[in-house]
């Protein structure tokens, strides 16, 4: 099986920045709304637009993952039946491409399970804005404001 980068950032103006693309699962409405209302529309310096997929079950996480490409994929670990760490083993052993995932984890104790996993990041909920704000521009390559 050959493995492809990520795909391309989506096609912009000239003069305009690119869109990321961001997975954001929780089976919790009210994580993924203060996840999204947190980090917003844009990000960085250069206001780079984000595009947002919401997600509320691993099936659909996954799905979301076999048919698209997602810049990053944030996935909180306290989701039921598939938790977060879960769900990142399975995107590490399943998919053709390795996905940019931040996972939001409520024990700081499930660090090294967030390590094991595969994650590129874990954060501790609640995060501080702009912590969240921080990780989220680093993980996907943007200049801070």
């Amino acid at each position: 099986m050959t493995v492809s980068a990520p795909t391309a950032q989506l096609a912009a103006p000239a003069g305009r920045v690119s869109a990321a693309r961001i997975l954001l699962y929780s089976d919790n409405a009210l994580v993924r709304d203060l996840v999204r209302g947190t980090i917003g529309e844009t990000i960085g310096a250069d206001a780079r637009p984000l595009v947002w997929t919401q997600v509320a079950t691993s099936a659909i996480a996954m799905h979301e993952c076999h048919t698209g490409r997602f810049d990053l994929v944030v996935i909180d670990n306290e989701t039921t039946k598939l938790g977060g760490v879960g769900l990142v083993r399975q995107m590490r052993a399943e998919l053709g491409w390795q996905p940019v995932v931040l996972l939001l984890l409520a024990r700081p104790q499930d660090a090294w399970l967030a390590a094991w996993s595969g994650a590129d990041a874990a954060l501790l909920q609640p995060v501080a804005p702009p912590v969240l704000v921080a990780e989220v521009a680093k993980l996907l390559g943007v200049p801070e404001v």
